[in-house]
């Protein structure tokens, strides 16, 4: 499973601060199918303004969002997003089939053809509704970075079905249901369902009052709040963005 460090938003870096640049360094890791090492890059410095970037509309952040970010094994040409790098059994047979006749991908192979790796493995991948609907969410930014933006509508679609399955669940925990309200939201706002959104938004805000009594999620309650207004400027068709 996806490291927990990089998957979770933290308290500490929900805070608006300037823009400032990541910085990387590299790492080495054991390829999952071959048994090799792999050399990977590897965040070296960061802070809370990466939730402030664009990815934001998604619910997905940097480093998913970051085309170093994505993992590639030289020696069986597996592909993931970083630090998702145990695999079950039946995974590994799965994804070592697929690789067998795949072509080889260059150490410097375009960002495309990495997407298309890395989508082809994680369709392979045993993942929960909650997180395979966020590596379709990181899939389609990264898909929407490199000009593929019917690639990425159709994952965020796809996300959508995955999201909106777990809000009928009564269960579903509280972050959660705020998190896929405001992305549901501005799903359809993309798409040029103004009303569904709005009424998505509605439910978030009511929702967020409740939240804001609830130490485990207050902080995250105050920075969805922030977003509503902006999102609420999101131009349908193309990138997933407020108007300028």
């Amino acid at each position: 499973m996806m490291k927990r460090r990089w998957m979770l938003v933290t308290v500490a870096m929900l805070a608006v601060a300037p823009v400032q640049a990541t910085t990387w360094g590299t790492d080495t890791v054991q390829d999952p199918v071959s048994g090799k090492p792999c050399a990977v890059s590897s965040p070296a410095s960061f802070g809370g303004y990466v939730y402030q970037w664009p990815e934001k509309y998604d619910q997905v952040f940097w480093p998913l969002t970051d085309p170093m970010g994505i993992w590639l094994c030289d020696a069986s040409g597996f592909a993931t997003f970083i630090g998702d790098i145990e695999l079950e059994e039946g995974e590994k047979q799965a994804i070592a089939a697929l690789l067998r006749d795949a072509p080889r991908l260059p150490e410097q192979a375009t960002l495309a053809a990495r997407l298309e790796r890395l989508e082809a493995i994680y369709a392979l991948r045993t993942l929960t509704p909650d997180a395979r609907s966020r590596i379709l969410r990181a899939l389609a930014y990264q898909y929407q970075s490199d000009g593929q933006q019917a690639r990425a509508d159709a994952l965020r679609e796809q996300a959508r079905t995955l999201m909106e399955a777990r809000l009928q669940d009564q269960a579903l925990p509280l972050d959660l249901r705020l998190k896929y309200l405001f992305v549901t939201a501005n799903y359809a706002r993309e798409r040029g369902d103004a009303a569904e959104a709005d009424r998505r938004l509605d439910a978030l805000a009511t929702r967020l009052r409740e939240a804001q009594k609830d130490d485990k999620v207050k902080d995250y309650a105050a920075y969805l709040d922030e977003l509503i207004v902006p999102s609420r400027t999101i131009a349908p068709g193309g990138v997933l963005a407020p108007e300028p």
